[in-house]
């Protein structure tokens, strides 16, 4: 949850996770959206179909080559480092299209991995991807019409999002050993609806901030048995 640009380079210039060979790793806990645990855990688990690791890194780094190849990923960068309102509408017209675009580029390596883990856990994955994709759709609506860049808010709010975070949790949520997301009590989605909704409350100044925490709950919220407790109207 950057700033406009720089969340899309997120989505867009992950970098590859570290070579050395990973240890044991479990299954994704019911909240853990670590990318680099989920990393490690598809690489190990795609190790037990017969992809090793260089072949599953080699399958990330043309992940990589497909989004330098349509995207122009120096103009880019260049465009992001001078974003502000005078100009969203030019530069976010123009990028924006090639961005929708570059989003296919996940498309084999996702399959890959659907290949090597469990159903269970591919979900985990297909959640983020889904939440990088709305941002996207957030960021690109009307070539920016959404947002609106303040660099001291923006600075305000990147010091203060990690607090915010652990602080909402710490309030509400109750740390449950063994949870299963698929199994989680109306109690349960009840505490991370409040959580949910401290953390928009504290970043109600932060447009972009709140909007990507709203995005990422209302994303992973579908892939737990909290969706049954959510009523259709509020779901996406």
């Amino acid at each position: 949850m950057l700033d406009r640009m720089r969340v899309i380079l997120m989505l867009t210039l992950l970098a590859v996770a570290h070579a050395e060979e990973p240890s044991q790793v479990d299954a994704p806990d019911a909240l853990d959206f670590s990318y680099a645990r989920l990393w490690r855990y598809a690489q190990q688990q795609c190790g037990t179909k017969g992809i090793t690791p260089t072949e599953f890194t080699h399958s990330w780094l043309a992940v990589r080559r497909c989004l330098k190849n349509t995207l122009d990923v120096v103009q880019l960068n260049e465009d992001s480092m001078r974003l502000d309102i005078g100009n969203e509408e030019e530069i976010l017209g123009r990028h924006c299209p090639k961005l929708y675009q570059g989003v296919k580029c996940f498309n084999p390596f996702m399959d890959m991995v659907k290949g090597c883990v469990s159903e269970e856990s591919y979900e985990i994955f297909e959640a983020l991807r889904s939440w990088f994709h709305d941002i996207l759709e957030y960021l690109c609506e009307n070539n920016g019409a959404n947002v609106e860049y303040d660099k001291q808010k923006h600075d305000t709010c990147t010091r203060e999002i990690n607090r915010h975070i652990i602080t909402c949790a710490a309030e509400n949520l109750i740390a449950t050993p063994e949870v299963n997301r698929k199994t989680l009590s109306e109690e349960n989605c009840s505490a991370l609806a409040i959580a949910k909704d401290c953390l928009l409350k504290k970043l109600k100044d932060c447009g972009v901030f709140a909007n990507g925490a709203r995005l990422f709950y209302e994303n992973f919220i579908q892939i737990t048995s909290c969706k049954n407790y959510i009523p259709k109207a509020e779901r996406k």
